[in-house]
Protein backbone atom coordinates (compact mmCIF):
# COMPACT_ATOMS: atom_id res chain seq x y z
CA UNK A 1 0.00 0.00 0.00
CA UNK A 2 2.83 2.39 0.82
CA UNK A 3 4.44 1.54 -2.41
CA UNK A 4 1.10 2.12 -4.22
CA UNK A 5 0.96 5.52 -2.99
CA UNK A 6 4.37 6.56 -3.20
CA UNK A 7 4.32 6.34 -6.76
CA UNK A 8 1.15 7.98 -7.00
CA UNK A 9 2.54 11.21 -4.84
CA UNK A 10 5.79 10.84 -7.36
CA UNK A 11 3.84 10.87 -10.47
CA UNK A 12 1.21 13.90 -9.18
CA UNK A 13 5.02 15.78 -8.45
CA UNK A 14 6.13 15.36 -11.18
CA UNK A 15 3.05 16.38 -13.72
CA UNK A 16 2.80 19.17 -11.83
CA UNK A 17 6.47 19.81 -12.33
CA UNK A 18 5.95 19.28 -16.11
CA UNK A 19 2.60 22.10 -15.82
CA UNK A 20 4.57 24.13 -14.27
CA UNK A 21 7.73 23.85 -16.61
CA UNK A 22 6.55 24.10 -19.67
CA UNK A 23 3.70 26.28 -21.59
CA UNK A 24 3.48 29.58 -21.54
CA UNK A 25 3.19 31.49 -18.18
CA UNK A 26 0.95 33.88 -17.63
CA UNK A 27 1.76 37.81 -16.67
CA UNK A 28 0.50 39.13 -13.79
CA UNK A 29 -0.55 42.64 -13.43
CA UNK A 30 0.39 45.17 -11.59
CA UNK A 31 -3.30 46.01 -10.59
CA UNK A 32 -3.51 43.50 -7.84
CA UNK A 33 -0.76 45.42 -6.44
CA UNK A 34 -3.24 48.06 -5.24
CA UNK A 35 -5.75 45.79 -4.32
CA UNK A 36 -7.20 46.97 -0.55
CA UNK A 37 -8.69 45.71 2.38
CA UNK A 38 -11.71 47.80 2.53
CA UNK A 39 -12.91 46.33 5.56
CA UNK A 40 -10.13 47.11 7.50
CA UNK A 41 -9.12 50.39 9.19
CA UNK A 42 -5.68 49.98 7.76
CA UNK A 43 -4.81 48.79 4.00
CA UNK A 44 -3.05 45.91 3.73
CA UNK A 45 -1.30 45.55 -0.08
CA UNK A 46 -1.23 42.38 -2.21
CA UNK A 47 2.62 41.51 -2.58
CA UNK A 48 2.28 39.85 -5.61
CA UNK A 49 5.75 38.13 -5.93
CA UNK A 50 5.19 36.70 -2.37
CA UNK A 51 1.73 35.81 -3.64
CA UNK A 52 3.48 33.46 -6.23
CA UNK A 53 5.38 31.91 -3.85
CA UNK A 54 2.87 31.09 -1.61
CA UNK A 55 0.87 29.65 -4.56
CA UNK A 56 3.39 27.60 -6.22
CA UNK A 57 4.43 26.09 -2.64
CA UNK A 58 1.00 24.89 -1.28
CA UNK A 59 -2.56 26.78 -3.36
CA UNK A 60 -1.12 25.36 -6.64
CA UNK A 61 -1.80 21.52 -5.34
CA UNK A 62 -5.84 22.22 -5.64
CA UNK A 63 -6.50 25.49 -6.95
CA UNK A 64 -4.66 24.64 -10.14
CA UNK A 65 -7.11 21.69 -12.10
CA UNK A 66 -9.94 22.26 -9.08
CA UNK A 67 -9.26 19.50 -6.99
CA UNK A 68 -11.87 18.60 -3.67
CA UNK A 69 -13.99 21.22 -5.70
CA UNK A 70 -10.97 24.70 -5.16
CA UNK A 71 -11.81 27.22 -7.76
CA UNK A 72 -9.31 26.55 -10.16
CA UNK A 73 -7.63 29.39 -11.41
CA UNK A 74 -9.03 29.06 -14.60
CA UNK A 75 -12.56 29.45 -13.61
CA UNK A 76 -13.33 32.78 -14.03
CA UNK A 77 -16.40 32.71 -12.70
CA UNK A 78 -16.31 31.09 -9.41
CA UNK A 79 -13.44 33.53 -9.02
CA UNK A 80 -15.24 36.81 -9.80
CA UNK A 81 -17.89 35.34 -7.15
CA UNK A 82 -15.13 34.58 -4.63
CA UNK A 83 -13.61 38.40 -5.42
CA UNK A 84 -16.72 40.34 -5.30
CA UNK A 85 -17.22 38.95 -1.36
CA UNK A 86 -14.16 40.86 -0.69
CA UNK A 87 -10.51 40.24 0.55
CA UNK A 88 -11.39 40.08 4.00
CA UNK A 89 -14.08 37.49 3.64
CA UNK A 90 -11.79 35.60 1.82
CA UNK A 91 -8.61 35.90 4.21
CA UNK A 92 -11.01 34.79 6.90
CA UNK A 93 -12.28 31.96 4.91
CA UNK A 94 -8.49 30.46 4.08
CA UNK A 95 -7.34 30.85 7.30
CA UNK A 96 -10.32 29.00 9.01
CA UNK A 97 -10.98 27.00 6.59
CA UNK A 98 -14.28 25.69 4.72
CA UNK A 99 -15.26 22.47 6.44
CA UNK A 100 -18.90 22.34 4.44
CA UNK A 101 -18.11 24.38 1.37
CA UNK A 102 -20.69 25.07 -1.82
CA UNK A 103 -18.22 23.13 -3.91
CA UNK A 104 -15.98 21.02 -1.36
CA UNK A 105 -13.79 21.66 1.49
CA UNK A 106 -10.57 23.66 2.21
CA UNK A 107 -8.54 22.48 5.77
CA UNK A 108 -7.72 25.87 7.66
CA UNK A 109 -5.11 27.61 6.31
CA UNK A 110 -4.91 25.74 2.74
CA UNK A 111 -2.69 23.21 5.09
CA UNK A 112 -0.22 25.66 5.18
CA UNK A 113 1.18 25.60 8.75
CA UNK A 114 4.04 27.65 8.37
CA UNK A 115 2.52 30.07 6.00
CA UNK A 116 1.89 33.38 7.78
CA UNK A 117 -1.37 35.62 7.32
CA UNK A 118 0.04 37.80 5.09
CA UNK A 119 1.29 34.83 3.01
CA UNK A 120 -1.80 33.54 2.76
CA UNK A 121 -3.50 37.30 1.53
CA UNK A 122 -0.95 37.28 -0.73
CA UNK A 123 -1.20 34.19 -1.93
CA UNK A 124 -5.49 35.01 -2.59
CA UNK A 125 -4.38 38.01 -4.59
CA UNK A 126 -1.66 36.14 -6.38
CA UNK A 127 -5.20 33.87 -7.27
CA UNK A 128 -7.33 36.70 -8.01
CA UNK A 129 -4.78 38.12 -10.35
CA UNK A 130 -3.61 34.99 -11.65
CA UNK A 131 -7.52 34.40 -12.59
CA UNK A 132 -8.38 37.89 -14.18
CA UNK A 133 -10.95 39.00 -12.43
CA UNK A 134 -10.72 41.84 -10.08
CA UNK A 135 -11.91 42.82 -6.24
CA UNK A 136 -15.04 44.62 -5.59
CA UNK A 137 -14.00 47.84 -4.30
Amino acid sequence: MKKILSGFLITVFVSLLIINCGGEEKKVTKKATSMLDKTKKTEMMVDLANGKKTYEKVCIACHLTGVAGAAAVTDKVRWQANADKGMAVLHKSVINGVPNGKYGVMPPRGSCTDCSDKDLYDGIGYMIDLSGVTVKK
